[in-house]
């Protein structure tokens, strides 16, 4: 008994993020090495997503292919697939949260979102030229 209050006790401790484990509201495609090159900012605002859409499916971190200048690199974004909530409304409900700053969806269904500064949103395809839907 004295074992499992220990354990219930350190796991309500511990971040969700810790250790670059899955909660269960969050899990990785295969190519996803965890979280450990992401940003405070960035967990804090994925913790932030989740309580307010639901269960996603990280695609990717700071790894891959991106733009040039692209804040996956620098550990400020990731790309996810919405698991209980249609992209279009997970977008929206990213950009009402104050911690996102840029917000765009691709044609296959997958939302980005990034902590960097608000500027714009758009709609595109993936490895294509965007279009700029508006501007913050």
């Amino acid at each position: 008994m004295r074992l499992l209050m220990t354990a219930a006790f350190i796991a309500a401790s511990v971040p969700a993020f810790a250790a670059d484990v899955a909660t269960p509201k969050i899990s990785f495609q295969p190519q996803v090495k965890g979280t450990a090159c992401l940003k405070r900012e960035t967990l804090a605002m994925i913790d932030e997503l989740v309580a307010k859409i639901g269960p996603i499916q990280i695609t990717s971190t700071c790894g891959g292919r991106h733009a040039r200048r692209s804040q996956h690199y620098s550990g400020k974004a990731i790309d996810f697939r919405p698991l209980a909530t249609s992209p279009r409304k997970a977008a929206a409900a990213a950009r009402s949260l104050e911690s996102v700053g840029g917000v765009g969806t691709y044609s296959n269904g997958l939302v980005h979102v990034d902590v960097g500064e608000r500027e714009l949103s758009w709609h595109g395809h993936k490895r294509a030229k965007r279009r700029y839907a508006q501007a913050r």
